[in-house]
């Protein structure tokens, strides 16, 4: 059964990337269950099996991209033990999540497939992915690095400033340069204001 369990899961995840590329190169019209059947050499009753109808797909591929972002922001903040160390590397594996990502990002916070409306499920896994955001300001806050407004502003403020600066990377339109260190520049300039003052 463990093997059986990670076959599936296997192919889950190799169909939640075909289906994203498949989005992202052709856009919504071209992503069908069969379309996505053939592109990855698995049989149409496979993936009706697992996701029921296009509705479902969408729903697996927005949450599997949100598992993914929240994965990578938990381990990143649970590898530094001083919190500012920790939120720099939780910046870090943002931007490093969504350039892996990218044929995902665009269902995860646009509109790439007009009329898609996450269910419960997929948009608590959404929120679970921003808490350790929120999370990881409050431990900047606890330890005295951080002052200013309460945590979950601070983090929103943090995370509109990262996602500005990847969404630009992604679709092309950050000037001319190192896209790396833009990113790094604008997270130094987006903490500044809450660092405190010895004082």
């Amino acid at each position: 059964m463990p093997a059986v369990k990670s076959h599936t899961a296997d192919l889950a995840a190799r169909l939640v990337d075909e289906a994203g590329r498949l989005l992202a190169r052709e856009g919504a019209a071209a992503l069908t269950l069969r379309r996505l059947a053939t592109a990855s050499g698995t049989s149409t009753m496979a993936v009706y099996t697992l996701y029921g109808d296009k509705q479902g797909l969408l729903r697996a591929m927005y949450a599997a991209g949100f598992e993914r972002l929240g994965a990578a922001l938990r381990a990143a903040a649970d590898a530094h033990d001083d919190p500012l160390e920790a939120l720099i590397a939780l910046g870090h594996a943002y931007r490093d999540t969504a350039l892996v990502n990218p044929h995902l990002y665009d269902l995860m916070f646009g509109a790439a497939v007009p009329g898609f409306v996450p269910d419960e499920h997929a948009k608590a896994v959404a929120d679970a992915a921003y808490q350790p955001l929120v999370d990881a300001v409050a431990r900047c806050l606890a330890a005295g690095q951080f002052s200013g407004t309460p945590a979950e502003r601070i983090a929103l403020y943090l995370w509109s400033v990262s996602h500005g600066m990847v969404s630009l990377e992604l679709a092309g339109h950050l000037p001319a340069g190192d896209p790396g260190a833009a990113y790094v520049e604008a997270m130094v300039y987006a903490g500044l204001p809450f660092i405190a003052r010895a004082g």
